[in-house]
C-alpha cells in the first residue's frame, strides 16, 4: 500500500509554506501518527501506528479498521479505509474524517466506526 502526499508546495503538515523539507515532513506525519494512536489509546482503542505506508490500524489485529492520511480539499486528511466487503468496489472503501490536525474528531469518528462493526462480525 502506498501512501498520497501532496506534491511539492501543496498544503500539507507544515506550519509555515516553505519551511518544511522531505526530512521534516515524514517527521511530522510520524507525529500525526503517534498522536492519533495515543488518542485512540486514550478512548481504551487498541491501535498500531505503521509509519511506512502513513497508517494507523484501531480495532483488534484479527480485523483491524485503517485510518491513513491521503490529501483531501487542497490539504492532508485523516481517511478511515474498511475491510473490503463482497461487491464493494475499492474507492468506496474509505472515506475523509477530518483535516489532519483535528486529532480528537478523527479518534471519536474511528470509535463510532469501530462500535458500529462489532455487531457486524
Amino acid at each position: 500500500m502506498t501512501v498520497e502526499t501532496p506534491p511539492t508546495g501543496s498544503p500539507s503538515l507544515r506550519c509555515d509554506p516553505g519551511t518544511a523539507g522531505p526530512v521534516d515532513r515524514v517527521e511530522l506525519t510520524n507525529l500525526a501518527l503517534r498522536g492519533l494512536a495515543a488518542e485512540l489509546r486514550s478512548r481504551g482503542v487498541e491501535a498500531r501506528e505503521d509509519g511506512l505506508c502513513g497508517a494507523v490500524d484501531a480495532g483488534p489485529s484479527a480485523r483491524p479498521h485503517r485510518a491513513l492520511l491521503r490529501p483531501h480539499r487542497g490539504d492532508l486528511w485523516w481517511w478511515m479505509r474498511w475491510p473490503l466487503q463482497d461487491g464493494l468496489p475499492t474507492a468506496l472503501a474509505g472515506v475523509p474524517l477530518s483535516p489532519v490536525a483535528h486529532t480528537s474528531a478523527a479518534a471519536r469518528r474511528i470509535v463510532v466506526a469501530l462500535s458500529l462493526s462489532v455487531g457486524e462480525g
